[in-house]
């Protein structure tokens, strides 16, 4: 009777702990632990005295502001940012973080997604020399750069007066585009940011045009099932649309040089 009434009693504490471990996530927390890879720029970065900036990390602080959550950033390896979720280690991830719909990625059932926060993928990059871009229709009977297998050798192939050149390594199209070997390239926009905005060698020279050739959909991770904090997410990612302050941050950290 003894061994019986410690064993009810030993799981009952198991019950509890579980219990309680379940409720805590249904409550807000006093701070959350924000993870991120400072190896992605313009998305997320070192800046000269090694803080952590960018726009991903503006996004995270501003959703964070509209949402009254505290939150501390901490810098990770890009390869273990899901597993720290999954273990708990910390709360939300963000560093270049894209639907795994959009990529070859399988999908993980430990992690859920929040709603978009950017969705562009390939943008088209003029050089100077170029003339008024206004959209696709002014690369016709033009020679245009794109990487091998990219999306945007479809997309550009439609249009039929459109040269597509194709590289396997895109940088060497950049090279070509500044010798005029090539009248425009298409390229990943956080790519292209980083081989025009951020290089001296080109950012006099080419312009980065914001209309998208492709879609690709950056996204906020969370645990599977920690679902006040991902309504907590997307409803700043919301706000920040409805506001216009989203569109402010996207010319700042990719259209402005």
């Amino acid at each position: 009777m003894k061994y019986r009434k410690i064993c009810m009693l030993f799981a009952a504490v198991i019950l509890i702990g579980v219990v309680t471990g379940g409720c805590a996530r249904l409550f807000k927390k006093s701070r959350y632990i924000v993870a991120t890879s400072p190896s992605n720029p313009p998305l997320v970065m070192l800046d000269a005295e090694k803080d952590i900036i960018g726009f991903d990390i503006d996004v995270i602080d501003q959703i964070a502001l509209r949402m009254d959550m505290n939150i501390k950033i901490i810098p990770v390896l890009q390869t273990n940012l899901l597993y720290g979720l999954i273990d708990e280690t910390y709360d939300i991830a963000i560093a270049s973080l894209t639907l795994p719909l959009e990529t070859t990625e399988a999908e993980n059932p430990e992690i859920d997604y929040s709603d978009p926060y950017l969705d562009i993928g390939e943008v088209i990059v003029v050089s100077e020399d170029f003339g008024e871009y206004r959209g696709p229709e002014d690369l016709a009977h033009k020679t245009v750069g794109v990487e091998k297998g990219s999306k945007a050798v479809e997309v550009l192939g439609r249009q039929k007066t459109v040269t597509i050149r194709e590289y396997t390594e895109i940088q060497n199209a950049y090279e070509d585009i500044a010798l005029g070997k090539i009248d425009a390239l298409s390229a990943d926009l956080p790519d292209a940011v980083k081989s025009v905005h951020l290089s001296d060698e080109y950012k006099r020279i080419l312009k980065i045009q914001p209309e998208p050739v492709t879609q690709k959909q950056y996204v906020i991770a969370v645990k599977s099932g920690n679902n006040v904090l991902l309504n907590q997410i997307n409803s700043g990612i919301e706000k920040m649309k409805k506001d216009g302050s989203l569109e402010m941050l996207v010319e700042k950290w990719f259209f402005t040089q």
